[in-house]
C-alpha cells in the first residue's frame, strides 16, 4: 500500500503554495482520514481526523463539492454534524495506477471565501484535479528528492493565478515576466505599462535576492501606487522565479490570511476631474464625497452631453472599489433578445452559438467593482423584473444555468429621462425606480453654470494637445465671450467637441473666434446677426491692441511685445493695426 506520508515534504509545498496563492484552506488526508499535510487553519477547527465515511465517499466518487457541510448525507455520524465549521469543501481524490490513496481538499471557513468558491466551482475544481496529479506524479518517482516538477508546476501556477482577483505575475531566474493575469494586466493597462516594463524595473533588484525573499525596486512601487511583494520559487535549494503580487485594496472580510498589507489609497484626487467652481458643481462634489464609499445604488439624471458617464467613473475611482473593475454598459444600444445574456451571462448550450465553456455577464465582470447602467430608461421592460432581483438579492443566474452565483457590485445608473414620468407611462416599473433611486445625483446642464465655461474650456485645449498634436497659449478673450454667451444644448460635450474644432482650424497661438464653428457665430445668444458678431469682435481687438499698447509703446520692440501677449505674429499684428486705423 502506498503511504502519502513517505511524500509529506513535497505535498506540502504544493499545498502550502497553492492555499496562499487562492486565499482558502487546504488539505490532503489518506484513505484512513487521517491528515498528512493541511494549513494552520484546517487543523485548528477540523482536527487531524477526518470523518471517514465521507472520505470513502469521495474516493469511490473520484470529486465531491460539500455546499452544506454538515446537513448532507455524507456528514452523518460526523461529530460536526449540523455544527460543521467549514462554509464550503471542494474534494478529490489521489490515484496512483487506478488506486485511490487519498483525498485533497480546498475548504473555506469564512462566508466570503464560500461565495468565491461558490461562484467559481469550475475553476476550483480544475485547479484542484491538477494538484491531485501533481501529487500523483509525486508519489509515482518514488522519493520526493527525485521530484522537479518545473514544468508542471508552472502550469499550475499560472492556472491558478487565472482564477484569482488580485494581480499577480510570475517571472523566471532573469527576471523576466512569462505570465501576467488579467487583474496584474488591467492594473499596467491603467498605469500604461506592460510585462516587459516591470521586467525592466524589476531585474535590478535581484542583485539583492535571497533564499526567502526578493527586493523590490521602489520605482516599481511608485509607479503602480500599490504596494508590491516578490516571492522567489525554491526547487531544490535553486532559485528558478519567483511570483510578483500587486496587492489591492480589498474589504476586511476577504484579508484572510494576508499579512501586513497596507491598505491602499484611491487613484486619489478622482473626484478633481469633475471640473468647474459654480454652486452646482460644488454641491454636487460634496454630496459625491458623501457617498463614494458606499455600496448604495445610484441613479444619475441630466440631459444629455451633461457628463454623467464621466461623473459616474470618477465615483468609481474615488471609492474604495477603485482597484477593480468599472463594467459599463449601455441599454439603448443592445438588442431586446441578447440583453439577459450581456447582463447575466451564459452557460454552454444556452442556445444556438453560444461559447463553449459559457460566457460571463456584465454583472460577473464587475465583481467587487462598479456596474454602470446607461440610458437605464431604456431598458427592455421584461427584463426589469430580473435586474430588480438582483439588485434585492446580489445574486445571478446564467442564461441556460441553474446555479445561483452570488455577486459584489456597486450599481450606478444613469438617463436624460425623466423616470416619474416613464412609471407613469407603463413603461418602467415603479419598483425598480425606486430600487435604483436610492442616491439621487442631477448634473446640471452647462447653461446653468456658464461661470465652469471658461475652466471648462481650458481643460478641453489641454486634453487635445494629444489628439490634434497642436498647442496653443490659451483661447482670445472674444472667443471666451462668445462661448460664455452661447447656450450650449450639447452641453459639455457639445463645448468639447468646439473646443477640437476650433484646435484643428485655428491658424494663430490662441483661439479666436474665427476658428469656431459657423453655428457658433450664428447661434450666439449674446449677438443677433453675423455682422454685429463681427463688429462686435472687432471692437474687442481694437480694445485689447490699444490697452496692450499703452502698456507696451509703439515703437517696434513694443509692437513685438504686443503681439506676444496677445499670442499673434507680428504680420498678423501690423494687419489688424492697418484694417482698424491704428498707427
Amino acid at each position: 500500500m502506498v503511504s502519502l506520508e513517505l511524500y509529506k515534504p513535497a505535498i506540502e509545498k504544493v499545498i502550502t503554495g497553492i492555499s496562499e496563492i487562492l486565499n482558502v484552506d487546504a488539505a490532503v488526508i489518506n484513505e484512513r482520514g487521517l491528515l498528512v499535510v493541511s494549513t494552520e487553519r484546517y487543523l485548528k477547527q477540523k482536527g487531524e481526523n477526518v470523518h471517514v465515511p465521507s472520505i470513502e465517499f469521495v474516493l469511490s466518487r473520484g470529486e465531491f463539492l460539500v455546499d452544506k457541510p454538515g446537513s448532507m448525507e455524507m456528514c452523518i455520524g460526523c461529530r460536526f454534524l449540523e455544527s460543521c465549521p467549514a462554509k464550503v469543501e471542494l474534494l478529490s481524490s489521489i490515484k496512483v495506477a487506478n488506486h485511490a490513496i487519498g483525498v485533497v481538499s480546498l475548504t473555506s471557513f469564512t462566508k466570503e471565501g464560500q461565495n468565491r468558491l461558490s461562484k467559481h466551482t469550475e475553476k476550483y475544481q480544475q485547479i484542484l484535479t491538477k494538484v491531485s496529479g501533481m501529487i500523483t506524479t509525486i508519489v509515482q518517482t518514488h522519493s520526493a528528492r527525485q521530484y522537479e516538477p518545473h514544468q508542471q508546476y508552472g502550469q499550475l501556477l499560472e492556472g491558478v493565478l487565472d482564477t484569482v482577483s488580485d494581480a499577480y505575475l510570475t517571472f523566471d531566474r532573469t527576471g523576466h515576466v512569462v505570465h501576467s493575469n488579467e487583474s496584474a494586466r488591467t492594473i499596467l493597462a491603467q498605469n500604461d505599462l506592460c510585462p516587459a516594463d516591470i521586467s525592466q524595473m524589476f531585474i535590478p533588484s535581484l542583485s539583492g535576492m535571497t533564499t526567502h525573499s526578493l527586493p523590490v525596486a521602489n520605482c516599481l512601487i511608485d509607479k503602480l501606487n500599490a504596494p508590491v511583494e516578490a516571492t522567489p520559487i525554491i526547487v531544490n535549494n535553486q532559485f528558478i522565479g519567483g511570483v510578483l503580487h500587486i496587492k489591492r485594496q480589498r474589504a476586511a472580510a476577504s484579508l484572510l490570511n494576508e499579512v501586513s498589507v497596507r491598505p491602499l489609497t484611491p487613484r486619489g484626487g478622482s473626484l478633481d476631474q469633475i471640473v468647474g467652481k459654480s454652486t452646482a458643481i460644488r454641491q454636487l462634489k460634496e454630496k459625491t464625497e458623501k457617498i463614494k464609499n458606499s455600496s448604495s445604488t445610484v441613479l444619475i439624471t441630466g440631459e444629455t452631453g451633461t457628463g454623467k458617464g464621466h461623473l459616474a467613473k470618477a465615483i468609481h475611482e474615488a471609492s474604495t472599489r477603485a482597484y477593480y473593475p468599472f463594467v459599463a454598459i449601455n441599454c439603448a444600444s443592445i438588442p431586446e433578445n441578447l440583453f439577459e445574456s450581456e447582463l447575466f451571462g451564459y452557460e454552454e448550450g444556452a442556445f444556438t452559438g453560444a461559447k463553449k465553456g459559457g460566457k460571463p455577464g456584465r454583472f460577473e465582470m464587475a465583481d467587487n467593482g462598479t456596474l454602470f447602467l446607461d440610458e437605464i430608461g431604456d431598458m427592455p421592460l421584461s427584463l426589469q423584473a430580473k435586474l430588480l432581483r438582483v439588485l434585492q438579492e446580489m445574486v445571478i443566474e446564467r442564461v441556460g444555468g441553474a446555479r445561483s452565483i452570488p455577486i459584489n457590485v456597486r450599481i450606478i445608473a444613469a438617463t436624460n429621462q425623466n423616470l416619474e414620468e416613464l412609471v407613469e407611462q407603463k413603461a418602467f416599473r415603479a419598483d425598480l425606480y425606486y430600487r435604483l433611486n436610492v442616491i439621487p445625483i442631477r448634473v446640471p446642464a452647462l447653461a446653468e453654470r456658464k461661470e465652469d465655461i471658461e475652466l471648462l474650456a481650458l481643460s478641453y485645449l489641454q486634453k487635445g494637445r494629444e489628439k490634434t498634436g497642436r498647442s496653443f497659449g490659451g483661447i482670445a478673450p472674444e472667443t471666451m465671450e462668445i462661448l460664455v454667451g452661447y447656450q450650449w444644448p450639447g452641453n459639455v460635450r457639445e463645448l468639447e467637441n468646439v473646443i477640437e474644432y476650433a484646435m484643428n482650424m485655428e491658424t494663430e497661438t490662441t483661439i479666436t473666434p474665427d476658428s469656431l464653428p459657423p453655428r457658433l457665430l450664428a447661434r450666439s445668444g449674446t449677438v443677433s446677426s453675423g455682422s454685429a458678431i463681427r463688429e462686435r469682435i472687432a471692437d474687442v481687438q481694437a480694445d485689447a491692441i490699444r490697452a496692450a499698447l499703452q502698456r507696451h509703446g509703439t515703437d517696434v520692440k513694443g509692437k513685438q511685445e504686443v503681439a506676444s501677449e496677445l499670442g499673434i505674429g507680428i504680420r498678423t499684428l501690423y494687419r489688424k493695426l492697418k484694417a482698424l486705423g491704428i498707427s
